[in-house]
């Protein structure tokens, strides 16, 4: 059994390589930076909590990520988090190198995420922003690979309704 100092150490390498992406998972899930920090800061605290129990090292990215998974829906049902875009409480990032444009189009990008189901929304930012492979987005989801793949399909069939509808546009 490890002591706490080398727990903590464990779980800091095998946390810092996904740090990114997932912060990044989190920001998307919920479109607010506060609002992703505290999800993260959840999330983080949960998994440390419950580290120990972790058996196999090789699967704290789907351990993280399916609690970060089950906090997000349990705030969900709660109504703690806004799923609404709101252009007021949403803070605006400025990345040089990303033009005015670009920002635009990412936000509308996200708003129209946000109309899509729940699970198509998940697994739409699983692989296309999170760059998570078939397999891992269902140890994630649960289900099975072929259901992985019909959220997928149909979640960018939806997005590309969405997308090119003038009448939906903000």
């Amino acid at each position: 059994m490890l002591n706490s100092e080398e727990l903590q150490i464990r779980f800091l390498e095998l946390y810092e390589p996904i740090h990114t992406q997932f912060y990044r998972y989190c920001e998307v899930m919920v479109k607010n930076n506060e609002m992703a920090k505290d999800l993260q800061s959840d999330v983080i605290l949960a998994a440390y909590e419950s580290f120990g129990k972790l058996r196999n090292p090789e699967s704290f990215k789907f351990y993280l990520f399916g609690i970060a998974r089950n906090i997000f829906r349990k705030n969900l049902k709660r109504n703690k988090v806004q799923t609404k875009y709101e252009m007021s409480k949403h803070e605006q990032q400025h990345d040089d190198s990303v033009s005015m444009e670009m920002n635009v189009d990412i936000r509308l990008l996200y708003d129209k995420l946000d109309m899509l189901p729940v699970k198509q929304k998940e697994a739409l930012i699983l692989f296309e922003i999170s760059g998570f492979s078939l397999k891992e987005i269902k140890d994630i989801q649960g289900g099975s690979l072929s259901g992985v793949k019909l959220r997928l399909k149909r979640g960018r069939q939806k997005l590309k309704v969405l997308l090119s509808d003038p009448i939906l546009e903000l």
